[in-house]
């Protein structure tokens, strides 16, 4: 009785007399009723996914446009996450070259084996690259840092982002 009952709700709002159709089935629909109906014709929408909660999703983790004062040193900071997040690509877009890498920290763990790391290594260029870059998986309420050096005699301002999964 209720399987009735929703089948006829269905056919009154859709104008299908049965739930689940294919409309890509002429058999199963009637071809009478897909050429008196367009709506058939439309492609259906993909299923709603779920998932686990430790299914990552991709997201992004921004850092705010800084300009990185000549022959010094500037730290960039990010928001604490707040969800556990997988960074696997760091994009870094400096206005000029000159600025080199001193430090990547997640929390208090350093990512880089030395300072002086070329900018250009997580450059436009560098997205290209098939590998990601494994940087330490960033805890709740952790913080990202990253220094950058300018090297040259002017002022070079730089865009910084990450992306990564998020653990929902």
């Amino acid at each position: 009785m209720a399987n009735g009952y929703v089948e006829e709700m269905m056919g009154g709002v859709s104008g299908l007399s049965r739930v689940g159709y294919d409309p890509y089935d002429l058999r199963r629909v009637g071809a009478e009723e897909a050429a008196m109906n367009p709506a058939l014709m439309v492609p259906p929408s993909p299923p709603f996914g779920r998932s686990t909660r430790s299914t990552l999703r991709r997201a992004p983790l921004g850092f705010p446009n800084n300009t990185v004062p000549l022959n010094a040193s500037f730290t960039f900071v990010s928001q604490q996450v707040s969800r556990v997040f997988h960074p696997d690509r760091l994009l870094i877009v400096p206005g000029a070259p000159g600025l080199v890498i001193d430090s990547i920290r997640v929390g208090d763990e350093e990512q880089t084996l030395t300072p002086g790391t070329p900018v250009e290594l997580y450059g436009t260029a560098a997205l290209t690259d098939t590998k990601p870059d494994n940087f330490s998986p960033v805890q709740t309420g952790t913080t990202v840092t990253i220094i950058l050096r300018n090297t040259t005699a002017g002022n070079i301002t730089a865009t910084m982002g990450m992306k990564g999964g998020v653990e929902r």
